[in-house]
């Protein structure tokens, strides 16, 4: 095999793993996040992003509630309330209509 060619396969799995150890590592901390996340409260502003995914504010914190494999599929609204305990992933969304929406 050519010094070049081998250089290349050197240099382009070196580059995979690199982005597979970010990637992992980058979806960990998120969990780790989204674990420490608590809050009890009325959501005061909502933005979501282009993939639909949302970012909430709560009592005057931000949450990115992008972060896991939540779906909320648009579900949530400005004065819905919403509740989630630390270490859990576990999210109740209380819809001004009385409906009860279960995340996990």
């Amino acid at each position: 095999m050519k010094p070049f060619v081998k250089i290349t396969f050197i240099v382009l799995g070196a580059l995979a793993i690199s982005f597979a150890v970010f990637t992992f590592y980058t979806r960990f901390t998120a969990h780790r996040k989204a674990l420490s996340y608590q809050f009890n409260g009325k959501v005061d502003t909502i933005v979501y992003d282009n993939s639909g995914k949302p970012t909430v504010t709560i009592g005057g914190a931000k949450y990115d509630l992008s972060v896991t494999h939540w779906d909320f599929d648009r579900q949530i609204a400005v004065g819905d309330s919403m509740i989630k305990k630390a270490d859990s992933l576990v999210i109740k969304i209380f819809k001004t209509d009385g409906t009860v929406i279960i995340k996990q």
